[in-house]
């Protein structure tokens, strides 16, 4: 008995960790990874691009300008912020140079802006929180004026901690002692919430430290265009899996669906799913139960072999199409899963309960020993329609839909076509 759980235990870790590892090198090892290519492509090819270098100075104008628009409109403020700072800042700098100290003060401010945004949520431009996002820019750029008003005011004592504790850093490099800490805090943030947003925020705040530490590795305008394209795919990749992606499940939508439907040939067997008794078991369970089943059965269907694609229709329904197949050919792939799905034993969670009474009840019931973990389990019903030669993809979907209801009225469980 022990031996099985601890199987299952380590088989649960390892299913998680390469869930994990795969969500990371998804949305931050390979977009970091393609940055860096592209900037090293960038600089061994720097004498080819050198005859346009006025063109490539006013870029930023309209690459970052554009992709701050595109931001705000899809409701990426915080990309909408930094891209009118980044924008703001290499105004100025064409314009006028800037002192040592002034150089300081705007690489630990915009460091700390950017580190700060990272824990932050996108809000409308046009709201409270504006004022809020504004007192967090503000306060930050406090932060790093105190920080350099300490340096200059407690020089020698600054100088005795350089010297006894961190001699390895160079005197210049010590004044930006705040960029390391941030630097380790927001990797350790993209490590366990990596996201493309939080991706783009990070090659920001990684280029924009090489700038004021390799002023001369690449010219400041070449490294806001990257960071601009960085933010312009961040929004169309993310408004994409908005569009074509259900949120809950992970699957692709409806709109996906018949997106798909357009590239498909003359051949092909598309499956209407349905969970069994779905209202009954969402009545009884509640709604927090009932979308951990629509996880698992979406999780099940992602896994259907045999060349088929899983969707989410809507509410407990899902189509899974299979291009290029008959009808007679996708039947072992839709009955493997739906035993799979009929194995899976979900296991129930406490519902978190709120107000006066229910803490109190919630405080007697943990007097009592533990109940054990109660489990149950679903069933799904499958229909399946192969496409007709006079036969439009809506009309196949309706035979599937008729397969899937004598599928129910024959005791559900089950599939027919």
């Amino acid at each position: 008995m022990s031996a099985s759980i601890l199987t299952l235990a380590i088989a649960f870790f390892w299913r998680t960790f390469l869930s994990s590892f795969y969500h990371s090198c998804r949305y931050l090892v390979m977009p970091i990874l393609l940055t860096a290519v592209l900037l090293g492509l960038i600089e061994h090819f720097q004498n080819q691009w050198l005859n346009w270098q006025q063109t490539i100075e006013q870029m930023p104008y309209w690459l970052l300008g554009c992709a701050t628009i595109i931001a705000l409109q899809f409701n990426r403020s915080r990309l909408s912020y930094i891209g009118v700072l980044l924008l703001s800042f290499y105004a100025l700098s064409q314009n006028s140079g800037f002192d040592p100290k002034e150089n300081e003060l705007i690489l630990i401010s915009g460091g700390l802006i950017i580190a700060v945004f990272s824990f932050i949520k996108d809000r409308g431009l046009i709201s409270v929180h504006s004022l809020l996002r504004l007192g967090v820019i503000l306060g930050c750029f406090l932060t790093a004026y105190l920080w350099i008003l300490v340096l200059s005011h407690f020089s020698q004592q600054m100088l005795s901690l350089h010297q006894n504790y961190l001699p390895f850093l160079s005197a210049s490099h010590f004044s930006r002692l705040p960029l390391y800490p941030i630097g380790l805090i927001l990797l350790i943030k993209l490590s366990l919430q990596s996201s493309l947003l939080q991706t783009s925020l990070g090659v920001t705040f990684l280029l924009w430290v090489l700038h004021f530490s390799a002023p001369n590795w690449l010219p400041l305008a070449v490294q806001l265009n990257v960071i601009a394209l960085f933010f312009l795919a961040t929004v169309i990749i993310d408004s994409y899996f908005l569009a074509y992606r259900d949120e809950l499940t992970g699957l692709p939508s409806r709109r996906a669906l018949f997106n798909l439907s357009l590239s498909l040939g003359r051949k092909y067997s598309v499956a209407m799913v349905d969970i069994d008794h779905f209202k009954k078991f969402n009545d009884t369970y509640g709604h927090d139960v009932g979308d951990q089943v629509l996880k698992l059965v979406a999780a099940k269907l992602a896994q259907v072999t045999g060349g088929g694609k899983a969707f989410r229709y809507g509410g407990e329904e899902f189509t899974i199409v299979f291009p290029r197949k008959e009808v007679k050919r996708v039947f072992p792939h839709l009955d493997d899963v739906r035993e799979s799905v009929e194995e899976y034993e979900i296991v129930l969670r406490e519902e978190k309960r709120k107000g006066k009474e229910d803490k109190q009840a919630s405080k007697k019931r943990t007097k009592k020993a533990p109940a054990k973990q109660r489990t149950v389990s679903v069933t799904v019903s499958i229909g399946c329609a192969q496409h007709q030669a006079d036969q439009s993809f809506e009309q196949c979907m309706k035979e599937a839909d008729k397969a899937l209801y004598k599928a129910k009225e024959r005791g559900r469980n089950q599939v027919c076509s």
